[in-house]
């Protein structure tokens, strides 16, 4: 029998996880197609082989334009690189009390909505992208974390593919158990805000608010307006659906 790993432990690129195995419309989402991680920074030559051996030949950069300058990632000849962000405003981790206003006047659950709702173009253009990059090989997509726009992204595909509403749930939340490295080092830079620390965090309200908007807005319409096509979505879910 066949054996899939979830979780790649990576010497130095936390939460990689393949989004293979969960049960989709009429099928399986397909294993070794598609991961989510945090950040690739400071990915070593063994983490890039190691993911070069599992299948990915893309990578889609969530960040802001800001976070890019500070981290780049510098992936090995042979994968492709894409920056998608998928927020219009800049996010500064280095200097995170600069936040703390915004912060305090918007919840994380309702930041994922924003993310979904005001910037669909963005995330549009991002599903685009992964279900272009697939004829390619396995695609991974990231952000800092791994949790927030990689938990966005991640949770529309799965719910695109007919995935159950507890399985996304589930997904989002196993973030902060792989996470405790990196969101250590999150919450040094944050230390004297408060109110930011719940922002480490993988609430399950957060990504049930997020599906409240999926299905009340009625996502894969929104998505159609905004760039990513019926025919585009049929494909994706075709790419990444195992039936029979």
């Amino acid at each position: 029998m066949e054996q899939h790993i979830r979780r790649l432990r990576l010497n130095h690129v936390a939460n990689v996880r393949d989004l293979g195995g969960y049960e989709a419309d009429g099928g399986m989402i397909r294993w070794n197609m598609l991961y989510r991680a945090g950040d690739l920074s400071g990915a070593d030559e063994g983490d890039w082989e190691r993911l070069k051996a599992v299948g990915v030949r893309t990578i889609l950069d969530l960040r802001s334009a800001s976070e890019l300058r500070v981290k780049p990632d510098r992936p090995p000849q042979g994968i492709s690189w894409y920056h998608l962000p998928l927020q219009t405003e800049e996010i500064d981790l280095e200097h995170p009390a600069d936040l703390a206003g915004l912060a305090f006047l918007k919840s994380l659950r309702e930041s994922y909505v924003i993310m979904a709702g005001e910037n669909t173009g963005l995330l549009a253009a991002a599903l685009a992208r992964l279900t272009a990059a697939l004829d390619d090989g396995a695609v991974l997509f990231h952000c800092t974390a791994g949790k927030d726009r990689t938990g966005v992204l991640a949770a529309a595909v799965l719910w695109l593919c007919g995935a159950a509403r507890e399985d996304i749930v589930a997904d989002y939340e196993v973030s902060h158990t792989y996470n405790q490295g990196g969101l250590g080092a999150l919450a040094d830079k944050m230390a004297g805000c408060d109110q930011l620390l719940p922002l480490l965090r993988s609430e399950p309200e957060n990504m049930e608010r997020l599906l409240d908007f999926f299905r009340e807005s009625g996502l894969d319409g929104r998505l159609a307006e905004s760039g990513f096509s019926a025919e585009e979505q049929r494909r994706l879910r075709e790419k990444m659906i195992q039936r029979g």
